[in-house]
């Protein structure tokens, strides 16, 4: 287990993020995911979140780092899946993961609080939002969703 998260703390510090070196370490994963377009997507083991993200490197993918005991998550989870039903499935997904299933991964992200929404574009990350918080969510979440040259359809998830 050290000799991951010495591989995981190097993948952090390389340029290309620690996502992209995960995905070349494990290209060859042979599951595949199933979900309804628009619906929260539950990652339940390496080979989803690995087969996952090589099939989203042009989408918003809003990683929701939570745990099912967690009362912050609980708050915030009729929001959260209201507010994956309102995203176009070729634009953008939201995939929780539990923080007792992928702690290391939690760790790698910083992941302190719950729950910690992580936004992932080509890759890498570029937002987070902690705790519950509707309104940074939802602005994070449309300042991601498109490139700079269209103009997104605001969501709502109030």
């Amino acid at each position: 287990m050290v000799g991951m998260q010495q591989a995981w703390w190097g993948a952090w510090k390389m340029q290309r993020g620690m996502v992209g070196w995960w995905l070349e370490q494990n290209a060859s994963s042979s599951s595949t995911m199933m979900a309804r377009p628009g619906a929260v997507k539950n990652i339940e083991s390496w080979d989803e979140f690995t087969k996952h993200f090589v099939k989203s490197e042009y989408k918003l993918v809003v990683l929701v780092f939570m745990a099912p005991w967690s009362e912050p998550w609980k708050l915030m989870r009729p929001a959260v899946e209201k507010m994956a039903s309102g995203l176009k499935s070729e634009e953008a997904e939201v995939c929780t993961i539990s923080v007792d299933r992928f702690n290391t991964l939690g760790r790698l992200l910083r992941v302190e609080a719950l729950p910690t929404f992580v936004l992932v574009k080509r890759h890498r990350a570029v937002a987070r939002v902690v705790g519950v918080n509707r309104d940074d969510l939802h602005s994070s979440i449309n300042k991601h969703l498109a490139p700079p040259s269209s103009s997104p359809q605001p969501i709502n998830i109030s």
